[in-house]
């Protein structure tokens, strides 16, 4: 319960994190299965072929590897098949000499703690008795044992970088009732979030709100600026107040933004506050603008301007992606190895064995989720050089159509607010920094109102759209939505979009209901993430949804 987990900058990396590769591995025991009793040959090739990517790979050579597997008699077969590989694989023969800052390790889970590299490789090696056969035995080793969930507990945080996990089975077949051990309970729920990424039934953002007025301040500035922003980012003891997204790439991180709010008073001394969280979270990946609220309110414009700047070149140190703190990297970025070292495998005189004769290479991934068009907002032209409530009334209704006919279904106040962005982009050649004033949103209003009694125009609540658009609903994806977080708020999501989103759902999954529903429908949408006020809006809307006949 004390355990503290500092957040990532990235969402969707395939360098990052953890994976998990289904194989048509076979478990054998001493009468079935047709192997050595307690290996699985097949986990041992992948993670052997695992290895030889490993070492062919530039960027992954200076990474430190270890070798986790379930069982003793596993751990014995893959260090078997590696000296069968190094022999006829120069690439992987340096990578196995030890030599290096961290050299491979091969060890069974029972004697692995306290060991970390940055990738780590793990073999379950139970399973069924045949090839893509079902499990038949809710045996797992030392897992199965009194405090088998404790050594679980240590292998979930060997690896710094990222975890790659190879079993034979679909995790759905540890049938819970057939065993009263709590270690095969935490497995089941290990191997679901490695293929799934999902943790329990609400696994997303914090969903919080600002902890202080300076903190929503900002975040307005941040967001006029073009960029997505998120409050409260990670979780308790190293949540940061600000998040800022790329923002052709909203599941990155480019930016944190600290100010001195409620978090920074509550860390217990200036050490921890000012130095210790912050190292640990640029080892993650992040870069950090602090803003100190007496120069935010007395040099405004000052500060404003530094934070763009910082903006900026986050964005630009972004497009050269993350270059991680890597165990066997030295100075001149190559990997640091002894020209003579030794091996840390015995040698023997045998032949490589022959290749198994079925294919190993089946993965677990999920098919690719539905896609659905890029989100675009309207692109207008402003009739003129007075204000919009001074605009004569023909040319303001005219204006609002053609927002409509582009960027419809939209609510009322995203009407009015590229209203506002199209008259500044006149005014001072850039749409940034608009503001949407009453009599702005009260003119918009009044032209809304004459489109809809000319019949260009439909409204339902606040929402309007064009006959068109009411017909068929288009589904807009999101995610590169980069203007404001209007477009992105759950009460401005039309009602009448989300329920074609859902039945395109439908149409393409069959029957998916409760939170996997909404979790289809909202990434459809494009939110990669979602808080508790995107998915209570997005199951109220669902639940009134119109059923297909």
């Amino acid at each position: 319960s004390g355990l503290v987990l500092p957040p990532s900058p990235l969402e969707k990396d395939d360098r990052f994190g953890m994976t998990l590769t289904r194989v048509p591995g076979v478990y054998s025991s001493r009468s079935r299965g047709g192997g050595r009793a307690g290996t699985n040959r097949v986990e041992a090739e992948r993670i052997a072929d695992a290895l030889v990517e490993h070492a062919r790979t530039t960027d992954r050579k200076v990474q430190s590897v270890g070798v986790v597997a379930f069982s003793k008699a596993q751990s014995d077969m893959i260090t078997e098949v590696l000296e069968m590989r190094r022999r006829t694989n120069p690439s992987l023969d340096a990578l196995l000499r030890e030599g290096k800052n961290e050299d491979v390790f091969v060890k069974n889970i029972e004697n692995v703690q306290g060991d970390e590299r940055d990738v780590i490789l793990v073999s379950v090696g139970y399973g069924p008795h045949e090839p893509d056969g079902r499990l038949s035995s809710m045996r797992f080793g030392p897992i199965n044992n009194e405090g088998g969930e404790r050594r679980l507990n240590v292998l979930f945080s060997r690896a710094r970088m990222r975890c790659e996990i190879f079993v034979s089975f679909d995790w759905r077949e540890i049938d819970l009732t057939r065993t009263q051990a709590d270690g095969p309970r935490v497995l089941r729920k290990f191997l679901s979030f490695a293929e799934t990424g999902r943790l329990g039934p609400d696994p997303e953002a914090t969903g919080l709100g600002p902890d202080s007025p300076l903190e929503e301040d900002v975040a307005q500035v941040i967001d006029g600026l073009g960029y997505l922003v998120d409050h409260q980012v990670g979780s308790a003891g190293f949540r940061i107040d600000l998040g800022v997204r790329h923002p052709k790439r909203p599941s990155q991180y480019i930016l944190a933004v600290e100010c001195d709010g409620a978090t920074y008073h509550s860390a217990l001394w200036a050490r921890e506050r000012d130095r210790l969280r912050q190292q640990v979270l640029e080892d993650q990946g992040w870069h950090f603008h602090r803003i100190w609220s007496t120069d935010w309110f007395y040099q405004r414009d000052r500060e404003v301007e530094r934070l763009r700047t910082a903006l900026a070149q986050a964005r630009r140190a972004a497009g050269a992606g993350f270059r991680p703190p890597a165990a066997n990297r030295n100075r001149n970025g190559r990997g640091s190895t002894r020209a003579n070292g030794g091996s840390g495998h015995t040698s023997g005189g045998t032949k490589p064995p022959p290749a198994p004769p079925w294919s190993p290479k089946v993965s677990s991934k999920p098919p690719k989720s539905l896609t659905a068009p890029a989100y675009k907002r309207a692109a207008v032209t402003y009739p003129g050089s007075v204000a919009p409530h001074e605009l004569e009334p023909s040319k303001i209704a005219a204006l609002v159509e053609r927002i409509v006919e582009q960027e419809g279904p939209m609510h009322m106040r995203l009407v009015a607010r590229r209203v506002a962005q199209a008259e500044r982009l006149v005014r001072t050649g850039s749409s940034q920094g608009a503001r949407t004033g009453s009599r702005t949103v009260d003119a918009v209003d009044r032209a809304l109102r004459w489109a809809k009694q000319h019949g260009t125009i439909q409204q339902t609540d606040n929402f309007f759209m064009t006959p068109a658009q009411h017909a068929d609903p288009p589904v807009r994806d999101r995610s590169r939505e980069r203007t404001s977080a209007l477009a992105r708020k759950p009460s401005y999501l039309p009602p009448i979009e989300i329920c074609a989103a859902a039945k395109w759902v439908q149409r393409e999954n069959g029957t998916v209901q409760g939170q996997e529903q909404i979790q289809a429908v909202r990434q459809l949408l494009g939110f990669g993430r979602a808080g508790a006020p995107l998915k209570v809006h997005l199951a109220e809307v669902i639940k009134v949804c119109p059923q297909e006949s």
